[in-house]
């Protein structure tokens, strides 16, 4: 795209004005956003990621999130919850890919969640420690297909089509970096319909 609009403007075919200027900024930010996508994911895989971990409060980096969002889930008309339970004990993790991790979900959750619906994030403790998930009322993901969503470019045809500019990386980062911080990560189909994607 970028190699035949800029072809294009050379031969003369296309103006050089921003009409025709500003597809081609906005495919290269979608490549920057790939290949930095891509490297992180090569560092994490090859355990050359470091993490720098200190007690976390998942409740607050939840919240910090969800206000990071707040702007983009109005624009989709999507009321976005947070419910985080009182006194949670803090757990040890790097904060900067901790929020990377919840932010991924997040705006997986919002990119798949039609206008009028809810994204909703809670944090409770359990048994194993403090488990986060974030879940949508979008269209869920087929039960044979649940497995891979967090296999690298994965993308269901029928429920979860590409939409918009995103790499397919993001569900792969997030599980990376979950499991090198010793965690776990999980997705699952609601009864009530949408997905909920989380870690603990």
């Amino acid at each position: 795209v970028i190699r035949g609009k800029l072809e294009g403007i050379l031969d003369g075919v296309y103006p050089a004005d921003e009409a025709h200027v500003a597809p081609v900024l906005e495919e290269t930010y979608l490549m920057e956003r790939l290949v930095e996508d891509l490297r992180l994911l090569t560092l994490c895989e090859a355990g050359q990621l470091h993490f720098d971990r200190t007690p976390l409060n998942l409740g607050e980096l939840a919240r910090q999130a969800c206000s990071l969002f707040e702007a983009q889930a109005a624009e989709k008309d999507i009321q976005l919850k947070l419910v985080a339970e009182a006194g949670l004990p803090e757990v040890q993790g790097d904060a900067q890919r901790t929020s990377q991790v919840i932010g991924n979900l997040l705006n997986n959750a919002l990119e798949f969640t039609p206008a009028g619906g809810e994204v909703r994030v809670s944090v409770h403790t359990t048994p194993a420690g403090v488990r986060l998930a974030v879940s949508d009322t979008g269209t869920g993901v087929p039960p044979s297909e649940l497995a891979q969503i967090f296999d690298r470019f994965w993308r269901s045809d029928k429920s979860r089509t590409r939409q918009t500019g995103g790499s397919g990386l993001g569900l792969t980062i997030a599980r990376q970096l979950v499991e090198a911080q010793g965690g776990t990560v999980f997705a699952e189909n609601r009864e009530e319909g949408g997905l909920r994607i989380g870690f603990e």
